[in-house]
């Protein structure tokens, strides 16, 4: 592990990679921290075959290569106005150097982007990538954001909130993103047949009074059994989405997960999706 700069341990760790994604990352990291304080700390990993130590990988070509990639990134985050720290991180797999770093630096949040420009959009690429979050978000003692950047605008936000939607993660996202300029979000929910969309209404609204939220953006509610293809076809005229988790444990939240997660593929729109949360902010 190699620090590029000196400073106290960040709470917000960004794993930057692609050029294609970069900026839009460190923006959305610098709206984070603006909302709940703490440093960021912009964290390259280099992978080192099983061949190889460990030792010997960090004195590597390809580390050399990412301390200047990481240097560059903090210059450009600084000529925006957002304060960073560097570090390369040298592990068997992207997967261990996250969750190494995150740990020994106390991250609250570790903070992803995945971008199709430069893959080409093909899909074994972003399978690869879903299949590496999924097993960081599981071992990590932090909040996993995942922002999967199609569009270039967030004009148009939408956020699909249902009665045990974990509030915490939305506030800050939202906050974050109003901090960049973007417009005010659409609180969408889903009632089911059997169920008053007049009283569902009311009961989401109070969930998103009591977090702030309201005053942030509007809600809708929709009325339908089929809650993703609902989803969906509302989402067909917004830009950005954001997904993130029930407020219960175990096997409903896996069910979440598997929900947001299809809604986020199946929509043309930026999606952000979250896990879980080391503290509520």
């Amino acid at each position: 592990m190699s620090d590029v700069t000196q400073g106290v341990a960040p709470t917000l760790l960004v794993g930057i990679s692609n050029p294609a994604t970069v900026e839009r990352l460190v923006q959305l990291a610098g709206g984070i921290v603006d909302t709940t304080g703490g440093e960021i700390l912009l964290t390259h990993v280099v992978t080192v075959a099983s061949q190889i130590s460990l030792t010997t990988g960090r004195s590597s070509p390809e580390v050399i290569r990412a301390r200047d990639f990481v240097q560059r990134v903090i210059a450009a985050a600084s000529q925006s106005g957002i304060n960073a720290r560097g570090l390369v991180e040298v592990a068997r797999s992207v997967e261990d150097g996250l969750l190494a770093a995150a740990e020994s630096h106390d991250a609250d949040t570790i903070l992803v982007g995945y971008s199709d420009h430069e893959t080409g959009g093909h899909v074994l690429d972003e399978e690869r990538f879903d299949r590496t979050m999924h097993r960081v978000a599981r071992k990590a003692h932090a909040a996993v954001v995942v922002a999967k950047l199609r569009r270039e605008s967030y004009d148009r936000i939408a956020v699909p909130v249902a009665s045990d939607t974990r509030l915490d993660l939305t506030r800050v996202l939202c906050r974050a993103l109003a901090d960049e300029g973007a417009t005010a979000p659409t609180f969408l929910h889903v009632a089911g047949s059997d169920t008053s969309s007049a009283e569902a209404g009311r009961v989401v609204s109070s969930r998103l009074d009591e977090m702030g939220l309201l005053e942030r953006g509007r809600l809708e509610v929709l009325s339908s059994d089929q809650v993703v293809d609902a989803l969906v076809d509302a989402l067909s005229d917004y830009d950005l989405v954001i997904l993130t988790p029930s407020d219960r444990p175990g096997l409903l939240d896996r069910v979440h997960s598997s929900r947001a997660e299809r809604i986020a593929e199946a929509v043309s729109a930026s999606a952000i999706l979250a896990w879980g949360s080391k503290a509520e902010h």
